[in-house]
């Protein structure tokens, strides 16, 4: 009798121990793989470049912002209000805006999520608009883009006082102006652009040009990987 019901758990008990070897190993392997981080620059509501966007972090910016409207095949568009604004004030960043895409109409899909807080000034005193587009195989941020309609000299303050004070440029003949700060590759911006009815409107960004750079990387990386098995010897 004993015989007969080990020979019928046997097999179970086999596969649930395999089972159990590789959840292990996978486990380990989950734990054993870093991020590999880059230099700290700038923070928007406690999330800077090293900062892995997960469940916990996006509930609480639900709890600060709202709900959020999400894009998990995300493109990455770095122009401010208008086209044209970078290339003419930041020749610099509208280089990198255009090698991640296709060209100036059509934007390129990366393996990254989007969200929008569209209704933010319900919860937020300042912000009409926030975006941030994390990266799926790091998972940190690589763009933050916000909007204000309403002064925000309390928080240009707040910013020069941690990271010292902007290059500062006029803009559309001087009826507007914008401000940057720059660390380890990564840039800080905020345009003060008029608006509809001379209402003028809170422009600002954080590029995270080091994240961006890895992303790149790994896509030409795919792209070339697709390409090679087509060539003829």
């Amino acid at each position: 009798m004993l015989s007969y019901v080990l020979d019928h758990i046997k097999w179970p008990l086999v596969f649930c121990v395999l089972g159990l070897a590789f959840w292990g190993c996978g486990k380990q392997e989950n734990e054993s793989a870093q991020i590999s981080r880059v230099p700290e620059s700038f923070q928007f509501m406690n999330i800077g470049a090293n900062t892995i966007i997960d469940s916990a972090v996006r509930n609480r910016l639900r709890a600060d912002l709202g709900s959020d409207a999400v894009d998990r095949n995300a493109t990455i568009d770095m122009e401010l209000k208008y086209d044209g604004f970078l290339k003419a004030y930041y020749p610099d960043l509208a280089k990198l805006n255009q090698r991640l895409n296709v060209n100036d109409v059509v934007r390129k899909e990366y393996p990254a999520t989007k969200l929008a807080f569209r209704n933010a000034q319900q919860r937020s005193a300042l912000f009409d608009y926030v975006e941030f587009i994390f990266d799926h195989t790091s998972g940190c941020p690589l763009l933050i883009k916000m909007i204000a309609k309403k002064e925000i000299s309390e928080l240009i303050k707040a910013i020069k006082d941690k990271y010292g004070p902007p290059k500062r440029i006029a803009i559309s003949e001087g009826k507007g102006w914008s401000m940057s700060w720059h660390k380890d590759n990564d840039v800080f911006l905020i345009a003060r652009i008029v608006g509809r009815n001379n209402q003028p409107e809170y422009h600002m960004m954080i590029v995270f040009s080091n994240r961006l750079e890895q992303l790149l990387a790994r896509s030409d990386n795919v792209e070339h990987q697709r390409v090679e098995p087509n060539k003829i010897f």
